[in-house]
């Protein structure tokens, strides 16, 4: 017994044999680590394009408008009017005096942007009658749709977090749909592209209140109607079209 091997970690005794084997033990878990994880990362949903450019300032010009979403609507992106939700910096919607609405109205703060999507984190909001009064234009309505997908909340998906969908995001779309942040609505599978999301209002085209808050990012499907408002499409659906699955 008193010649027998005693394998001590501590100590400079390991046998040849057994060093080797841990070894190249240890460098196969790595490796194999390291391409699981490569694999599964490849297998993740794209988070999309969108951009929350917070070190550029931008100062845009337009109308106000208070619904559905307090936006700006700007022609400074080009294209024609186009609406510019305003939102805090954080979690949170904000308010402007009534004297700032329905008129000519300078907006700074930074962009978030999707595809055709625009949102400002806004600064500062001041009078502004240069650009007179930009009119939305008539609304186009699209037709009846019925479609699988999630309610998300518009800033994250926008840009302000990426990805700003799935199961991973639930908690963060509901605490910005407590705060009274946008409602987007993007269809199953496509909640990665450019131009997917549309704005979700309730059948009258008005802001869903907190009764939606249980619905948000869970895979619904819903029925309703798509319209077309100054080059934004959104989709309004009545409370009991929107069924969990």
């Amino acid at each position: 017994m008193a010649d027998d091997p005693f394998f001590v970690g501590w100590q400079d005794n390991v046998p040849k044999l057994s060093r080797r084997k841990v070894l190249l033990a240890g460098a196969g878990l790595a490796l194999g680590a390291g391409a699981l994880g490569l694999g599964l990362g490849n297998q993740a949903p794209a988070p999309g394009p969108g951009v929350w450019d917070q070190g550029r300032k931008l100062a845009m010009t337009g109308t106000i408008y208070p619904e559905p979403y307090l936006h700006l609507l700007t022609e400074d992106l080009g294209g024609g009017p186009r609406p510019v939700f305003l939102v805090g910096q954080g979690k949170d919607r904000i308010t402007v005096r009534p004297a700032l609405t329905f008129t000519g109205a300078a907006v700074t703060g930074t962009m978030i942007e999707r595809g055709e999507h625009a949102m400002m984190a806004v600064d500062d909001i001041y009078a502004d009658p240069a650009p007179g009064r930009v009119m939305p234009g008539p609304e186009t309505d699209l037709g009846e749709v019925v479609m699988t997908g999630e309610i998300l909340d518009a800033k994250c998906w926008f840009g302000a977090m990426r990805p700003g969908h799935g199961k991973t995001h639930k908690a963060c779309a509901s605490l910005c749909a407590r705060g009274g942040l946008p409602l987007a609505f993007c269809e199953t599978g496509r909640c990665g592209e450019g131009k997917a999301a549309l704005l979700f209002l309730d059948a009258r085209g008005r802001a869903f209140g907190p009764e939606i808050i249980p619905l948000v990012a869970d895979p619904v499907i819903i029925r309703g109607r798509i319209f077309e408002v100054a080059g934004l499409r959104q989709v309004r659906v009545a409370l009991g079209d929107v069924v969990r699955l």
